[in-house]
């Protein structure tokens, strides 16, 4: 892989694991949600000859795994956002703030140019330009 695709890929895949974090972050939030309207009562005892299923355990142990993933993938995101800052923080401002919108906090192109106050076409541009300085720097630092 050159240093090109390996720079690029850097940024995108924060911005992956940005979203995989908050796909992870809504489903423990929803197996919260139905964990509260149940209600966390204990069962009535029955004496059974088999092992019934329990749905809240089975929702709890869920949860537990998304949140093990979740504090993986942060970890991930921390060591890549910090790789990928040490190259941002030799860019221009401008050119920072594009970066920073786009690929680590995951704004469209439309939302940048909004935030900046441009129209998408020139704020597209831009960012092409700040991918190609990312590239650059990222190829001298490594």
């Amino acid at each position: 892989m050159d240093r090109q695709d390996e720079a690029l890929k850097l940024l995108k895949e924060i911005k992956t694991i940005m979203y995989a974090i908050e796909n992870l972050q809504t489903q423990i939030d929803e197996i919260y949600a139905i964990l509260e309207s149940k209600g966390a009562s204990p069962k009535e005892v029955n004496v059974q000859t088999s092992k019934v299923p329990d749905p809240m355990a089975e929702q709890i142990i869920k949860a537990l795994e998304y949140q093990t993933k979740l504090q993986n993938y942060q970890l991930m995101l921390i060591e890549k956002k910090n790789t990928a800052l040490e190259v941002v923080k030799q860019m221009d401002i401008e050119m920072q703030q594009l970066l920073l919108l786009r690929y680590f906090q995951g704004y469209s192109i439309e939302q940048c140019a909004t935030k900046i106050g441009y129209t998408s076409r020139w704020t597209w541009e831009k960012l092409h330009q700040a991918e190609e300085m990312f590239i650059n720097i990222y190829a001298m630092n490594k």
